[in-house]
């Protein structure tokens, strides 16, 4: 939404194309058509533009292709102009919406690197529009990190200058989001009247809207559903009005959920529909998640069943890449992040051994008594290169071991597991020693997540993990093959012994009855079991079968320990985790 900044720049050019430029800057967050008509004729005419009309009139084109949800079109013109254009102003404009497309797009490494060149840049930067456009997009992308002190921070930074009158909207748009994301604001704050006027007064629609479905997210939180639905219907007309598809698959998304927690599941299908029709083409983005529930849950009340598993592959499909995509994006601000403080330390360090070596040119015009001085200042300094080295080895094996081990439970993830689980298996083969393979996934685990959100699906898994990991031994391989979906390798285990391991596995787990924020979460799990002596030493074969009976677990009424009976049987629908296990067992 950082595209919603930017104003005119004020270029050195023939006075009617610098006009229609400066015309086309200024309404293109405010009539969409207007502003792609003025492009078109521009583009016609860019022959007879100069250089610098050029950058700009590419600016532009990169702008409307992000607007339009088109990243990959977006980010090499609006590069371009960064590294081309001799305009500062136009060069860190360019920057701030190259930066903040590449979070849109999932391109997060990128993005952070441009950020902190904006940051670094943005004390020379006099022009106020320019100003506000770069903190805008720090306030944007620290708050889809986490950083919500530094987004009010930059946010509030932006309502202080105010430029040209739009630092209030913008400014207010920002902050009202990070405050409702760490869950620090209430529906009755009047600052949200006061960013909605402001936005209004200088005809930015979008931002209007943005803010009132900030509100909106919030009076559902206060399960105020109907107040929360009058809201979003009296306005959806102007958020179509933008023709922002992000926008209002967001806004459709919303309502859908509120129709649905209010009990109105045909308007809630209706508008989740809407949500998924409206979504960014090609790319995965945050509304298909409850979208795709909601279609989901209307489905199976309906008795839909074709229809309902559809959709609920849909929904995990998403649930998973939204997962994984917040992972990506939290991995690669702290790599950013190691990656800048090293480099400072580095710097640091250099300038530290000019500093020595200058010291050192003093020293040697000195008398000899001086030497012994010389000597413990060269000392220092591999010292201090030694500790800075010893840093950088411990921050690469840091980033190591967080791209082997599950960051939800600190268990194997599943790339780890299938790389000892071959390991010892092939050491098994050798030694002809038995070696048990089982899957376990937890029964009814989306329940949880959809009564009382992910954050105490999150706590359940942590807590089962622990239950489990009791049991183990140091030799036994545990790792995490999917969402709720969890892997155990027993090196010299026979099927027998493993299945009363299992058994009590599913014991342990029944026993934790674990509670978040006051509410208690049972759990319990299925199991399926087989060995190397029903399904040989390839590991792709084991997981199949120890799926296959952890398919027939769930098929009899779940909370139960199946073996794999020999008899070839393969489950109909295997488990998403352990198709992907599969899929890597083969690759390995």
């Amino acid at each position: 939404m950082c595209l919603l900044t930017g104003a005119p720049l004020h270029a050195a050019a023939p006075e009617d194309f610098a006009a229609t430029l400066q015309r086309a800057d200024a309404v293109k967050t405010v009539d969409s058509i207007e502003f792609a008509r003025l492009l078109d004729h521009l583009q016609e005419q860019k022959d007879r533009l100069s250089a610098e009309q050029q950058y700009h009139l590419q600016y532009l084109q990169g702008w409307r292709h992000a607007y339009a949800g088109e990243y990959a079109a977006s980010i090499p013109l609006l590069e371009s102009v960064v590294d081309g254009s001799s305009n500062p102003t136009l060069q860190f404009r360019a920057g701030s919406t190259a930066a903040n497309v590449g979070v849109l797009s999932s391109q997060y490494e990128g993005a952070f690197l441009q950020l902190n060149k904006l940051l670094t840049k943005l004390p020379e930067v006099t022009d106020k529009d320019a100003r506000l456009q770069g903190m805008s997009v720090a306030a944007d992308i620290y708050q889809m990190v986490g950083e919500y002190d530094l987004s009010v921070h930059y946010a509030e930074q932006v309502i202080k200058e105010n430029a040209r009158g739009r630092g209030v909207c913008r400014g207010q748009q920002l902050r009202l989001d990070s405050l409702c994301k760490a869950k620090r604001l209430k529906a009755d704050d009047p600052d949200f009247q006061t960013g909605v006027n402001a936005c209004l007064a200088q005809g930015e629609s979008l931002p209007a809207n943005i803010i009132r479905m900030t509100r909106a997210r919030v009076l559902m939180r206060e399960q105020r559903l109907d107040d929360a639905i009058a809201l979003l219907e009296r306005h959806y007309p102007d958020i179509q009005g933008t023709h922002y598809p992000r926008g209002i698959s967001e806004w459709e998304s919303l309502m859908a959920q509120a129709y649905q927690k209010r009990g109105s599941g045909a308007d809630a299908q209706r508008l989740a529909m809407r949500a998924v029709e409206h979504s960014v083409k090609g790319q995965f983005t945050q509304p298909l998640v409850p979208a795709y529930r909601v279609l989901y849950e209307a489905a199976e009340q309906r008795g839909d069943l074709a229809n309902a598993i559809g959709y609920l592959k849909q929904s995990a499909a998403a649930d998973k890449t939204y997962i994984d995509d917040v992972t990506a994006r939290q991995l690669a601000y702290e790599r950013v992040k190691s990656n800048a403080l090293a480099a400072k330390s580095q710097i640091d360090a250099l300038n530290q051994e000019k500093n020595l070596l200058q010291l050192q040119r003093e020293l040697d015009s000195k008398a000899a008594e001086t030497s012994r001085l010389y000597i413990a200042l060269l000392m220092l300094v591999v010292v201090f290169i030694a500790l800075w080295a010893y840093r950088t080895k411990r921050s690469q094996l840091h980033f190591m071991k967080l791209s082997q081990v599950d960051s939800l439970t600190g268990i194997a993830n599943r790339p780890r597991f299938i790389q000892l689980a071959e390991a010892v298996l092939e050491t098994a083969r050798k030694s002809q020693q038995h070696v048990s393979v089982v899957l376990c996934d937890l029964d009814h685990f989306k329940s949880i997540n959809d009564l009382h959100g992910h954050a105490a699906g999150d706590h359940v898994l942590r807590q089962a993990v622990l239950a489990c990991q009791a049991h183990l031994r140091v030799s036994d391989i545990f790792g995490r093959v999917g969402g709720e979906e969890f892997g155990i390798v027993l090196p010299g285990c026979g099927l027998e012994d493993a299945r009363q391991r299992a058994e009590r596995l599913r014991q342990a787990l029944i026993a934790v009855e674990p509670q978040y924020e006051g509410v208690r979460c049972p759990v319990s799990g299925s199991f399926g079991v087989t060995s190397t002596e029903q399904s040989g030493y390839e590991l792709r074969q084991l997981l199949a079968h120890a799926d296959a009976a952890l398919y027939r677990a769930k098929a009899a009424g779940r909370d139960r320990v199946t073996p794999f009976d020999g008899g070839g049987v393969v489950a109909d629908k295997p488990m998403v985790g352990v198709n992907d296990a599969l899929r890597s067992a083969g690759h390995a």
